[in-house]
C-alpha cells in the first residue's frame, strides 16, 4: 500500500537497443552520402570539363548509296 508521506521515485526511461542501433545506423548512412556527395563536388571541375576541337572545311566523303 502506498503511503501519501513517500513519493516514488521517477525511473528514467530508456530507448530500445534496436531502436539505438537503427538511428546509428541511419546517421553513419547520412554521413557517407554526404562524404560521397563532398568528394563527387571536389571532382566536378575534373570530370565536367569539354575539350571543343574545330573540324577543318574539308569536302564531306560521298556515301555509296549516292552513285
Amino acid at each position: 500500500m502506498d503511503l501519501p508521506g513517500q513519493p516514488e521515485a521517477p525511473r528514467a526511461s530508456r530507448a530500445p537497443a534496436s531502436g539505438v542501433k537503427m538511428m546509428c545506423a541511419i546517421l553513419v548512412v547520412f554521413a557517407l552520402l554526404a562524404a560521397y556527395g563532398q568528394w563527387e563536388r571536389s571532382r566536378r571541375p575534373r570530370t565536367e570539363t569539354l575539350n571543343i576541337i574545330p573540324v577543318s572545311n574539308v569536302s564531306p566523303t560521298p556515301s555509296p548509296n549516292n552513285r
